[in-house]
């Protein structure tokens, strides 16, 4: 028997395990123009804005890139592809100009584009910690397993220590013992690495507090803003604070005149503060394209030049990608944009309000006998849904099958594509159906899902006697 034979049945062992536990992962088509597929509602996309399929967008970039392309037609510059490196061949007067606009709107001096988010998180936490300087790295247990690589990357995970999500006490001890940056060596450096808005949860980090305390201990704060981009900004901050009260910190209101979706850094105007070393912004979500920026000092960016090997080793972004990129910075941070951003947040508001505050009759009625137990389960229902202002609404289902079955269920049955998040990408027992509001939806699309929603999950509590306890934490 052949290596190659052992490795196949190694290889097949390991996908028939997880297949068994139901965490084996599929890729799926959706339905388009051009498939038999039955046309499905959007609720799993992180298209928040619609870009990614509005026919506008789509207009503007092919009438920029028109422009730019045929500008070129003289000089015989690549208009497909960008032919290499950033540091070779594969740099263009259109990769600097667009830096330079996106170091404006995030205020800060300087900035650099990468192939993707998962790609710049890796060019930041794989090059700047360093094992022989001794620096560390602190990071909310939360992160993103793009941030978490980067540190593997880096050879740095031995020297990584985990804080308990947005616990800034938590934070602050590490720190305390940590000694603040360097030790006392004057050469180490604490490195704090916390996301803007988390993608399972949806709740937004306390930035403010945690700039402040890394500035205490001469720490250095590291923001991904993937999830922040183009949902949050200087023109509706007020929407950072739960939208299941009518609590608004008026020191942050609407901005008149400013830009708006740069993200949670420049809703809460700490784009400046000493304490932040850089923040990331993804482009594959609320732009509705592809790439990312990392925006810090000039200093940090030549450093990454030289040192961040998904960059020195990768062909550059091509010309289509750079126009897409500026057209998305230009609509949503217009009035169109802030539009498009009005529209999440008033379907934000009103799933949390059906979601909480909604009776669920048992369809179809149950025996006498069982009425007590479909009442208990729908009672306890709003335990389910996680604190989050954010267009990321999660409904916690523990355990996988369960889970697979209802968003299986809401897909087949009513159109909704919605998605399970099942164990290992959340902790066991944290299963969840992951529900991500768009500007495209509309309010009888998101009431149409709440009480389909309800209907299945306090039908699968309601029967499942074994269950129907710990199925739902008391709070979530």
């Amino acid at each position: 028997m052949s290596y190659t034979t052992n490795l196949e049945k190694r290889l097949q062992f390991e996908l028939d395990y997880r297949e068994r536990i139901g965490t084996l992962r599929k890729l799926r088509d959706h339905p388009t123009s051009t498939s038999t597929l039955p046309p499905t509602i959007d609720f799993s996309s992180n298209d928040y804005l619609g870009l990614a399929r509005d026919r506008h967008q789509a207009t503007l970039v092919n009438r920029r890139y028109q422009t730019l392309t045929s500008a070129s037609v003289a000089t015989n510059d690549p208009i497909l592809g960008a032919t290499g490196s950033r540091l070779l061949s594969g740099n263009s007067i259109h990769h600097t100009r667009l830096e330079h606009k996106l170091s404006r709107m995030h205020q800060r001096e300087s900035a650099l584009l990468a192939n993707s988010g998962y790609d710049a998180n890796l060019m930041v936490l794989s090059s700047l910690p360093k094992r022989r300087n001794k620096d560390v790295v602190l990071m909310d247990e939360l992160c993103h397993n793009s941030l978490i690589m980067g540190t593997r990357l880096g050879r740095l995970d031995t020297e990584v220590r985990i804080f308990s999500h947005n616990n800034v006490e938590a934070l602050s001890i590490l720190l305390r013992q940590c000694g603040g940056a360097g030790g006392g060596d004057g050469r180490s450096c604490v490195f704090v690495v916390v996301e803007s808005v988390y993608s399972m949860d949806g709740d937004v980090a306390p930035l403010q507090q945690i700039l402040e305390t890394a500035q205490t201990f001469g720490a250095v704060v590291i923001v991904d803003e993937a999830h922040g981009l183009g949902v949050f900004g200087r023109t509706n901050a007020r929407d950072l604070w739960s939208v299941d009260n009518s609590t608004d910190d008026t020191n942050f209101l609407h901005e008149s005149g400013a830009a708006g979706g740069t993200g949670v850094l420049a809703a809460l105007h700490l784009e400046h503060h000493p304490a932040l070393l850089c923040s990331v912004h993804t482009f594959g979500k609320a732009a509705g394209c592809h790439g990312a920026v990392i925006c810090g000092s000039r200093t940090l960016v030549n450093y990454l030049l030289n040192f961040a090997k998904p960059l020195v080793y990768s062909t550059a972004l091509p010309l289509h990608s750079l126009v897409c990129i500026g057209c998305a910075y230009d609509t949503m941070t217009g009035s169109l944009g802030d539009e498009k951003r009005a529209r999440v947040f008033r379907l934000v508001r009103l799933f949390r309000r059906l979601f909480q505050n909604s009776s669920v009759p048992p369809q179809p009625p149950p025996p006498p006998g069982e009425i007590q137990q479909h009442n208990a389960a729908s009672n306890r229902l709003r335990s389910l849904l996680l604190p989050s202002p954010s267009p990321i609404q999660s409904v916690l289902i523990p355990g996988n099958q369960a889970c697979i079955t209802i968003a299986t269920q809401l897909r087949n049955n009513y159109g909704f594509d919605v998605y399970p998040i099942r164990s290992p990408t959340v902790p066991k027992g944290l299963e969840r159906i992951r529900i991500i509001l768009h500007s495209h939806n509309t309010p009888q699309e998101v009431t149409s899902l709440v009480s389909m929603l309800h209907q299945h999950i306090v039908t699968l509590l309601a029967t499942n006697d074994e269950h129907s306890v710990r199925f739902i934490p008391e709070a979530a």
